[in-house]
C-alpha cells in the first residue's frame, strides 16, 4: 500500500507535466492528478497530504486546460507581444509612465484607493530645507505627544486599507469621498510641479 507522502508526490507531478493546449497527454496528466488526489483524500482524510491534494483539485478546477483554452487565450507572436507601447530608446522620447490610483470593486460598490506613489512624490519633491524642519518639528513633537501622534497614523492608515471593508456602507462612501479628494488634490499638485 502506498503511502500519503508518495500519492501525493506522484498527482503533484502529473499535475506539473501538464502543459496548455489539448492532447492525450494532458487529459492522461490531468486524470491522474484527480485520480491521485481523490484517493489521498478517501484514504487519509485526517492528513496534511489531503490538504494539499483538496489544493489540487482545486487548481486543477480553476485551470484552463480544457476545450474553452482556445476562446480564453489568443496566442501571438513575441514579437507582436513585445511590440506594443514600447518608445524607441534611440529617438530620445522615452515614455514616463506614472501610476494611476485603482480601484478595487468589492462586490456591490468600488473602493477607492489613495496614490501613495503620488504622496510620497509630493512629499519628497518639496526643498530639501523645509523636509529637515518638517522632521525635526516632528522629533520634537515626538519627544511631547508621540503616542498621541502615532494614533492618528495608524487610524489613517487602518481606514485606506482592507480595514475599510468592515465599515457599514455610509461610512464606506465617506471614506472613499474623502480619498477621491485626496487623490484629486495631489494630481492636482503634481500638474502644478
Amino acid at each position: 500500500m502506498a503511502s500519503a507522502e508518495k500519492l501525493l508526490h506522484e498527482a503533484q507531478y502529473a499535475f506539473q507535466c501538464i502543459t496548455f493546449g489539448e492532447s492525450r497527454e494532458n487529459s492522461r496528466h490531468r486524470s491522474r492528478a484527480i485520480s491521485l488526489s481523490k484517493k489521498i483524500i478517501r484514504k487519509f482524510p485526517a492528513s496534511m497530504e489531503a490538504g494539499e491534494a483538496h489544493a489540487l483539485l482545486r487548481r486543477l478546477g480553476e485551470e484552463a486546460y480544457t476545450s474553452n483554452l482556445s476562446k480564453r487565450h489568443r496566442h501571438i507572436t513575441q514579437a507582436a507581444h513585445h511590440a506594443g507601447g514600447r518608445t524607441d530608446p534611440n529617438a530620445g522620447n522615452f515614455a514616463v509612465r506614472t501610476p494611476v490610483p485603482q480601484s478595487m470593486d468589492s462586490g456591490e460598490q468600488v473602493v477607492e484607493t489613495l496614490d501613495w506613489g503620488g504622496l510620497l512624490g509630493l512629499v519628497f519633491g518639496l526643498p530639501k530645507v523645509l523636509l529637515g524642519l518638517i522632521v525635526f518639528g516632528a522629533l520634537f513633537l515626538w519627544g511631547l505627544f508621540g503616542p498621541f501622534l502615532l494614533f492618528p497614523l495608524v487610524i489613517f492608515v487602518l481606514f485606506t486599507g482592507p480595514f475599510r471593508q468592515m465599515l457599514k456602507p455610509e461610512q464606506r462612501r465617506n471614506m472613499n469621498a474623502f480619498v477621491a479628494k485626496a487623490n484629486d488634490y495631489i494630481e492636482q499638485r503634481r500638474g502644478l510641479s
